[in-house]
């Protein structure tokens, strides 16, 4: 039976704990709104929650194989909406700066729609420690808000702060990783490397040690190399995708055979039935 390491447990855990009220998110606001610097950062330190957004492999069911099918990569998504609460004001300033966002997307008379790149900006959420240094981010690209949820009252309650729930819809995320030479965050380099955001404290860097994950020599799937001969990544996909194009295009051509045979078989009953228009549904008709 397995002992338990309680040496190996604390050193784990000396490591810190990341805790959910550790946290600090930024969202840019589009530069056509006008809103100040200040408001901009009042409107952030308001946030009393937000969501980060998690990854998904989308697959497909691999049918073309003998024996049990699998499912294999098709792509990626991620979360439909990202969430963030906020504390209201008295005069509901961040819920009006996002319903003006949302004007400026759908113009509320009449109704046209901007182009993508003219609304869109971008969201960072860190997580953060006991010190109020970043020790993890993501970089949310191509952020809106889509809906701006109801404000409820309740004249039972006398000690609560009102919030305001918006539910952004975005483009994709990417991880941040610490650039020791220059002591920011930046983007991995598959993600087209751009500077984010200098640390809070300078020593940092030098705080995290050599044992930080991700590593830089992470695998991705631009330098997998497959071991087995001719498999060039998307060769099997893509041979079966055309199977199944060619199976579903014979698939239409018997389908519509079918409908030619009906077709004959349905003008016959009506030429040599002495009720024709009984195989309508119609019934008898005087001589018919």
């Amino acid at each position: 039976m397995a002992t338990y390491d309680y040496n190996a447990f604390n050193s784990a855990v000396s490591k810190g704990n990341a805790r959910p009220n550790r946290f600090e998110a930024i969202i840019s606001l589009p530069q056509s709104l006008g809103v100040s610097y200040q408001t901009q950062k009042d409107m952030n330190v308001r946030i009393a929650s937000v969501t980060m957004p998690g990854k998904n492999i989308r697959t497909t069911t691999d049918e073309n194989v003998y024996g049990p099918t699998y499912e294999v990569a098709q792509g990626i998504t991620y979360a439909e909406e990202i969430s963030v609460t906020f504390l209201l004001q008295n005069n509901h300033d961040q819920r009006w700066i996002f319903n003006t966002w949302q004007d400026s997307i759908v113009d509320p008379s009449s109704y046209d729609v901007s182009y993508y790149n003219e609304y869109v900006t971008s969201m960072l959420v860190f997580q953060m420690d006991e010190n109020d240094r970043y020790t993890s981010g993501i970089s949310i690209k191509d952020v809106f808000p889509k809906t701006v949820e109801a404000v409820e009252y309740n004249s039972g309650t006398s000690n609560e702060n009102i919030v305001a729930t918006v539910n952004f819809a975005f483009r994709e995320w990417v991880p941040l990783d610490i650039d020791y030479n220059s002591g920011r965050y930046v983007e991995y380099p598959e993600y087209a490397p751009t500077m984010i955001r200098a640390l809070r404290g300078k020593s940092f860097a030098q705080s995290l040690g050599a044992d930080k994950f991700p590593i830089t020599s992470r695998p991705t799937s631009t330098n997998w190399v497959d071991s087995v001969p001719g498999r060039q990544k998307g060769i099997f996909e893509d041979a079966g995708k055309a199977f199944n194009q060619v199976m579903g295009a014979r698939n239409q051509v018997v389908q519509a055979q079918q409908k030619v045979m009906a077709f004959k078989n349905f003008f016959k009953g009506i030429t040599k039935s002495k009720n024709p228009l009984g195989n309508l549904g119609i019934g008898g008709f005087g001589g018919f």
